[in-house]
């Protein structure tokens, strides 16, 4: 099941999760990974309407840049990860 949030491509990555707190996805179709928590999840491991999980990619900074999201994400990302010297 691919969903996104603020523009990041999310896909639940399917396996056995019963009993676990969090489930985990990977980054815009690429091998990095987050783990959201399932209070912020419907059974199906969608994300709830409504949910703010801006913490969780915050986090994540660098599995974001490494997934190619390189340019600021309001509330998550402030700046580019392009480095001017």
């Amino acid at each position: 099941m691919i969903q996104t949030y603020k523009g990041i491509r999310l896909e639940l990555i399917k396996r056995n999760y019963k009993g676990c707190a969090a489930r985990r996805f990977t980054l815009g179709g690429t091998n990095q990974n987050v783990w959201i928590p399932c209070k912020h999840l419907e059974a199906d491991g969608t994300i709830k309407s409504g949910e703010d999980i801006d913490y969780v990619f915050r986090k994540a900074q660098r599995q974001l840049e490494i997934a190619g999201y390189t340019d600021p994400i309001p509330g998550i990302k402030r700046k580019s990860s392009d480095k001017k010297v």
